[in-house]
């Protein structure tokens, strides 16, 4: 049993928004490290999104012999 489990819904959607929000902030840094161009690869990776890894492959200009290429249909 946890502390939240007799908790009020909306306190525990909005802990639940500040802990998500956090840790997406924190992820987000982690990659940011390695510079924008492979944040934005890990964001399209975990989403996963074929939309989404085109429009990456479009706007980062890459071609199919390159590392981050998406290999979508």
């Amino acid at each position: 049993m946890s502390m939240f489990d007799d908790m009020n819904q909306m306190v525990q959607e909005g802990i639940v928004d500040t802990v998500a929000h956090q840790l997406f902030e924190d992820w987000i840094n982690s990659h940011l490290d390695e510079g924008t161009m492979w944040a934005d690869y890990q964001i399209c990776l975990v989403y996963g999104d074929p939309e989404l890894q085109k429009d990456f492959n479009e706007f980062y200009k890459l071609n199919p012999e390159d590392e981050l290429y998406f290999e979508v249909a």
